[in-house]
């Protein structure tokens, strides 16, 4: 049977806090785990280790609780789940439920915040900075189950659809550390270059370019039909599609350019910098990328676009340094790559078809994994799963 509750009948709620930074000795030995939002992921988080530690001198300026409190972020971030695993602290961005055991269990009520994330992130009364504070916290209301052995049979029916998508997901990563070791065995590090290949500058592949943004104030530059990329698009090998979409109007009045299909696309701005993609569809971009049509004759460029993301972090110190945080056309032109046959390069790529196809194959199905865990959960706590 389902009951409703406030949270704050569940247990005792608790908003974290920062002891102060100005006193050295809070934090000058590792006793206590001082928990904040990095240390939660999307999932529901099980806390055995933390980045941030402080020392018994601080436990009285502390907010502490004990092993398996619920601990969810409530500023930025609205939602996040943990479980911590040890006796904690946690700051001013988290709320934390002291539960009662013997009304609900700590990975029930888990999940019990995860089926209401959203619900959660509504109330957030911020437009700038979610924030839920805590008295919309203490009076946020949940339905659960009363029964006990219903609560633990739903935990074990979650974890063990959750234990599936784990699973799948690190073999996707395998996919990702297969690639890396392949390009390794075939080519060798491309920063320590152990082979001696020979070098060539990117400039000389192809013809350099960097995209633009037309206009905002002109409607007629916007919602057509070409697709137009920004920085934050670069995710992928392969690129299909984009968020906005311009118009050739746009085209022939602006700086944005169409980019051939199967050109090399890298980011030169901050946290982008040379990430990268290769369009699949013909498109345009903004100012913040740099694009070009690789010379095929030269070099392959899936092979090349391996070989920039593998050396990524080095080939950003040296272009542009500790302090600079863009790239610009120059810097892309100059970025040295290494240069195996053409043969091997297209082995490469073949390799890389067939690993493709197989990741393809495994992001489907986690998408029906967890298509299958939401579905569970919600049956879970409408009651339709056990009576």
């Amino acid at each position: 049977m389902l009951v409703k509750y406030r949270l704050c009948e569940l247990g005792e709620i608790l908003t974290g806090n920062t002891p102060s930074k100005k006193n050295t000795e809070f934090y000058d030995s590792k006793d206590i785990m001082f928990i904040k939002p990095d240390d939660i992921n999307n999932n529901i988080t099980e806390i055995k280790y933390s980045k941030e530690y402080i020392s018994n001198k601080a436990e009285k300026k502390a907010r502490i609780v004990h092993k398996d409190s619920l601990l969810i972020t409530c500023i930025g971030s609205i939602g996040k789940i943990a479980i911590n695993k040890e006796k904690s602290a946690f700051n001013q961005q988290i709320n934390s439920i002291v539960h009662n055991e013997k009304i609900i269990s700590s990975k029930y009520l888990a999940y019990v915040f995860k089926v209401n994330k959203q619900r959660l992130e509504a109330i957030s009364n911020a437009p700038v900075v979610p924030i839920i504070n805590k008295t919309q916290f203490s009076e946020f209301e949940v339905y659960i189950h009363e029964e006990k052995e219903i609560q633990q049979k739903i935990v074990n029916a979650l974890d063990k659809a959750q234990s599936l998508i784990d699973k799948r997901k690190a073999q996707i990563q395998a996919l990702d550390e297969l690639v890396k070791s392949r390009f390794i065995e075939m080519f060798g590090d491309p920063v320590l270059n152990p082979m001696r290949l020979p070098k060539v500058e990117l400039g000389k592949l192809g013809d350099w370019k960097t995209g633009g943004t037309p206009s905002r104030s002109n409607n007629d530059y916007f919602n057509g039909d070409i697709p137009w990329l920004s920085s934050g698009e670069l995710n992928n090998i392969y690129c299909f599609s984009s968020a906005e979409m311009i118009t050739e109007l746009a085209i022939k009045e602006s700086s944005a350019k169409i980019i051939e299909k199967g050109s090399l696309l890298l980011g030169m701005y901050d946290t982008a910098a040379l990430k990268s993609t290769i369009n699949m569809i013909e498109c345009s971009c903004n100012q913040a990328i740099a694009y070009a049509k690789l010379d095929e004759s030269l070099v392959n460029t899936v092979y090349i676009y391996y070989c920039i993301q593998i050396g990524k972090e080095f080939y950003k110190s040296q272009q542009r340094g500790v302090r600079q945080k863009n790239l610009n056309l120059s810097m892309v032109k100059g970025l040295e790559v290494l240069m195996p046959d053409l043969e091997l390069q297209n082995q490469f790529a073949d390799f890389i078809k067939q690993v493709d196809k197989l990741k393809f194959e495994m992001e489907n199905s986690l998408k029906e994994l967890e298509d299958n865990f939401n579905s569970l959960m919600q049956r879970a706590f409408k009651g339709e799963l056990f009576n």
